[in-house]
């Protein structure tokens, strides 16, 4: 091997190598809800269809907003029908999941969640870091129709273990305000099903501010 070859060999050695240390080591730390944010989100954009995925080699890792291109979609565990819409899922390095029918993978942006009069409305199903979407503070949680099933996870900055869980059912009267407290750092899973337990878009999930202490 000559001199001007061999050069050429470690220069891609060195490439191959930065980029693995990169995937593994940079990326993966990108995927903690601490720095969770558009600029680190590694994820991109594909459409894929019926297929088993290995993300880090079907989907880059990151986070993605996914959404069903068909009727009676399926991602993992999740039952979708054209057009619903999954906020920020999580997808590590490595992990193995089906898909059914067409779905879109878009990176997630992490804005702040719409306001009406006040009120902060959550209208996709997913995953939410307050701080950066929601704002923190004591919040009543209610929801604008009964014809969703609803359960709510509200996790802290390490994710160990469920603070808080709220859970309502298709009709279900709700008697009383759900008062939450929602602090920098907290993580907020939210899904909304409808009557045949598909994601359901429908109906919105609304925070609205609670002066008084709990």
């Amino acid at each position: 091997m000559t001199l001007n070859k061999t050069i050429a060999a470690i220069t891609l050695l060195l490439l191959v190598g930065g980029f693995l240390i990169y995937k593994v080591y940079f990326v993966s730390s990108a995927m903690s809800a601490a720095n969770r944010n558009t600029e680190n989100n590694a994820a991109s954009y594909k459409v894929l269809e019926s297929q088993n995925i290995m993300v880090g080699k079907d989907i880059d890792q990151g986070y993605y907003d996914i959404k069903a291109l068909d009727n009676e979609a399926e991602v993992g565990s999740n039952k979708m029908h054209k057009n619903a819409v999954l906020h920020a899922e999580p997808f590590h390095m490595n992990v193995k999941f089906s898909i059914k029918g067409k779905i879109e993978f878009k990176p997630s942006e992490f804005k702040k969640a719409g306001k009406k009069n006040q009120k902060i409305i959550m209208k996709n199903p997913g995953h939410y870091v307050v701080g950066t979407e929601i704002p923190a503070g004591n919040y009543v949680l209610t929801r604008t129709t009964d014809k969703i099933r609803v359960f709510v996870d509200i996790k802290d900055e390490t994710q160990t273990e469920s603070l808080q869980t709220i859970q309502w059912e298709i009709d279900e009267k709700v008697k009383k305000p759900i008062e939450i407290e929602l602090k920098k750092g907290y993580n907020v899973y939210i899904k909304k099903m409808d009557k045949d337990g598909f994601i359901s878009n429908e109906g919105d999930l609304v925070l609205e501010r609670n002066n008084e202490k709990f």
